[in-house]
């Protein structure tokens, strides 16, 4: 398989989210540490920390409950109840990996877990993502496994990378996952999930994703050959 596209959609829930208030740490005084004391050390984060886990340990950080998220919508800013499907699939739209989270999972947390589930699923050379997921974690993980990550440069970011004319090129079709997402989510699971519980959600997205991979096979790997016979 030649390029995997990776992407995620908020899925409107029932429930109530789950409060993700953090623990409010004290800060010490500004400035630099006094002589002799120990220098503090900085933390590792969620990427980070994914590429020492095994995968078992990377789906139990990912939060599952719904939780407010805000996503971005003709300019305004929506704040909602949500989930996020997290999805991979192939050039030809077929999904083979998928993960549910909370809407306050970034895009990127998602992305080491899901390139492992795929990379155990199918042989694949390109792993294609937007702005999202321009992290340096990200990027070893998948050149460490023998892929090559094309990534959309975070404009964000000083010292940006420019794709090279080859890398535009394939970008493009990431559009792919963009048109997958919004099959699913217009024909095959509902505009609002009215079950309650992760395990009944999770249950009713799965079953859209099923559908929307057994209607790409039919259209792109058994209808063309009975077109060709007809």
């Amino acid at each position: 398989m030649g390029h995997v596209s990776r992407d995620s959609t908020a899925i409107e829930a029932r429930e109530k989210a789950v409060n993700q208030k953090k623990e409010v740490i004290p800060r010490g005084k500004p400035g630099r540490p006094r002589k002799g004391s120990e220098s503090k050390t900085k933390k590792q984060n969620v990427l980070q920390k994914q590429l020492g886990q095994t995968a078992e340990q990377q789906f139990e950080e990912l939060t599952p409950q719904c939780s407010w998220g805000a996503s971005a919508t003709a300019g305004a800013t929506a704040t909602m109840e949500r989930l996020q499907a997290h999805l991979d699939v192939t050039h030809s739209g077929i999904p083979f990996s998928t993960i549910v989270t909370g809407a306050n999972v970034h895009d990127s947390q998602a992305a080491i877990p899901l390139e492992r589930m795929t990379g155990q699923r199918i042989k694949h050379l390109y792993s294609l993502m937007d702005s999202a997921y321009d992290a340096k974690p990200i990027k070893d993980f998948i050149i460490g496994n023998g892929r090559m990550p094309i990534i959309d440069p975070n404009k964000r970011r000083k010292q940006q990378r420019v794709l090279s004319p080859s890398e535009k090129q394939r970008f493009r079709i990431r559009s792919t996952v963009e048109r997958s997402n919004s099959h699913l989510k217009d024909w095959l699971i509902p505009p609002k999930i009215m079950v309650r519980g992760t395990e009944k959600v999770s249950h009713c997205l799965m079953t859209g994703v099923l559908c929307l991979a057994a209607i790409k096979i039919l259209q792109y790997c058994i209808l063309p050959g009975i077109q060709k016979t007809a």
